[in-house]
């Protein structure tokens, strides 16, 4: 009955609507650490629709404890309860509520006073008992005293828990486990988005059959783009937000952790091989620049590919309904038979301070069942399609793929939690620098920055 990579795609749907489908344009430079928090947490988008009603079957959520009545305090710029714009309930906490009895209380914040609010109801001793999983968790917000390890609320052995396991192992500190991932462990993937239409009628290959022909590689990606800026002089190659998830795929990131040190891998010839493509792209003025919205990427027609997170295809799709937008994601080393993509940790923390485990228990319990039990799947895609017309069943489903172990490998790199300065300032330069025209060339800001680096690992080391 139950399989995670089918169900932990389509739960994306119910629990992190948000993250795929709503977001207002940002002037803030892309692709910054920011950024990404920002665009994957705002508000949840209106639902159509029934409200979703759920039972746990017997066994599969734990009742020994009774929690009849409490409250799980939760801090974030989102309620996880219906409001007037999602009026409808999420599948875990339907769960929640009717199985356990218990309710959640909003303690909103906002995107810029995040985490100061959380760090002054710590202080004062008001802890909220749940955050989201933030790029500064893991290490600095832990190595604060922020959070609280969550082995004595999670049996890694249970079925629905062991297949996030590896996840949560990635985050270890001192021993103990501090991130609960929910089901599909990642979200919101960055991908390329092109007009099929504008393929065909340019006469190049279409990245997505080469894709599938396993011919998507860095080559034809950069071949594809210049071809097409020499034919229309006019026009740009990429735009959005995309250096960062293209240096990922060289397969190595800025930063390693191995469970216990952290490593300075700046050196990483596979690295600055992708830095220099980088470098061929800038030179060859391939780029166009500044913050592009969804709703701009293809209506001025100036553009071929379009970068975003997946929250942003909906909107990309919808605003040139005659022509098919496809998914496709970013273009494989051609030294590597992998494809590597870049996706958001989705995890709750347990703040420091909490006084409430059996009923964060019960939540994060609520919420692994609803990604992992396969009965909700049919209904969390069609929900999901329903309220997000630009999509198609066929990119949903691609979509859904880049979550799947067996034919991507998550990339993430431990340099953004550093420190406040690394996430927001150093990381930007070290994978977007040259995009974004703030440093030259991969081999001067590598020199620049290594030793930068090196202190703030240092730190923890």
């Amino acid at each position: 009955m139950k399989n995670y990579k089918k169900l932990s795609a389509a739960l994306m749907a119910l629990t992190m609507t948000a993250a795929l489908t709503a977001c207002g344009e940002n002037s803030g430079d892309e692709g910054s650490a920011s950024v990404t928090e920002d665009i994957t947490t705002t508000e949840k988008t209106e639902w159509t629709g029934d409200n979703i009603e759920v039972t746990a079957d017997e066994g599969e959520l734990s009742t020994d404890v009774d929690i009849s009545g409490k409250t799980l305090k939760w801090m974030g710029i989102y309620d996880l309860n219906p409001t007037n714009d999602s009026p409808e309930r999420s599948a875990e906490l339907a769960l929640f509520e009717d199985t356990y009895g218990a309710s959640i209380e909003y303690i909103p914040t906002t995107s810029d006073k995040r985490f100061d609010d959380l760090a002054t109801a710590i202080l004062g001793g008001q802890s909220p008992d749940i955050f989201v999983y933030e790029w500064r968790s893991f290490p600095y917000d832990i190595s604060k005293g922020q959070y609280q390890p969550i082995d004595s609320l999670i049996d890694w052995e249970d079925p629905m828990w062991a297949d996030v396991k590896d996840v949560a192992d990635r985050f270890t500190w001192k021993g103990e486990h501090y991130i609960a991932p929910l089901g599909y462990a990642f979200s919101d993937t960055q991908v390329l988005m092109y007009s099929r239409e504008m393929m065909e009628e340019q006469g190049l290959d279409d990245p997505w059959e080469l894709y599938e022909a396993g011919e998507w590689d860095w080559n034809a990606f950069l071949d594809t783009m210049k071809t097409y800026v020499e034919n229309n002089p006019d026009n740009y190659g990429i735009g959005g937000w995309w250096a960062n998830a293209f240096v990922y795929t060289a397969g190595e990131t800025m930063v390693t952790y191995d469970g216990d040190k952290f490593y300075n891998n700046m050196n990483s010839a596979a690295i600055e091989r992708a830095e220099g493509v980088l470098e061929d792209i800038f030179k060859n003025n391939l780029i166009k620049r500044g913050w592009i919205g969804p709703e701009a990427a293809f209506t001025t027609g100036d553009l071929l590919f379009y970068s975003m997170g997946t929250w942003a295809y909906n909107g990309a799709a919808e605003s040139v309904p005659e022509q098919t937008i496809q998914i496709v994601p970013f273009p494989k080393n051609p030294d590597s038979d992998k494809y590597y993509v870049s996706n958001k940790v989705n995890a709750y923390m347990w703040v420091k301070g909490s006084e409430n485990g059996d009923v964060v228990k019960a939540w994060f319990d609520c919420n692994r069942l609803v990604n992992y039990d396969e009965k909700y799947t049919d209904i969390t895609k069609q929900k999901f399609l329903e309220n997000n017309k630009g999509w198609t069943p066929e990119m949903y489903d691609i979509t859904m793929d880049f979550y799947d172990s067996d034919k991507f490998t998550q990339a993430y790199d431990y340099g953004y939690g550093l420190s406040t300065y690394m996430g927001d300032e150093v990381m930007n330069v070290l994978y977007e620098g040259i995009a974004n025209e703030v440093s030259e060339n991969w081999v001067q800001t590598r020199d620049t920055y290594s030793s930068i680096v090196d202190e703030e690992i240092a730190a923890y080391n």
